[in-house]
């Protein structure tokens, strides 16, 4: 709204704009994870997320994952890779950044 006796935003205008501009800057800074997997035979697969992914299950299975890039985020700076399915088997463990993991059929994955 203006205020008519001299076109200029109200106190309330004013306060919707703070609080926009707030919320943009919040959620620019806490952006998402990402993670990239790049298979032998040249497949990949991306993952993104915002908190902790807990356990998931390849659904590729039949190809050695060779490459692993992830960007943490705020709540986020590990990715761990697993030769079971459900996160069993811990055999990786990535921070930010390309990794050039053992060459292996990975079952699974948790960000956190």
């Amino acid at each position: 709204m203006l205020d008519p006796a001299n076109s200029q935003p109200t106190g309330i205008m004013v306060a919707i704009k703070t609080i926009f501009f707030t919320l943009a800057s919040v959620i620019a800074v806490n952006a998402d994870w990402r993670a990239s997997f790049t298979y032998a035979d040249g497949g990949q697969i991306t993952a993104h997320g915002f908190v902790d992914s807990g356990c998931v299950n390849f659904w590729k299975t039949n190809s050695k994952i060779v490459t692993v890039y992830f960007e943490d985020n705020i709540n986020t700076n590990t990715l761990d890779l697993y030769l079971g399915a459900g996160c069993q088997n811990l055999a990786y463990k990535a921070g930010p950044g390309p990794s050039n993991v053992p060459d292996r059929i990975y079952r699974s994955y948790r960000v956190h």
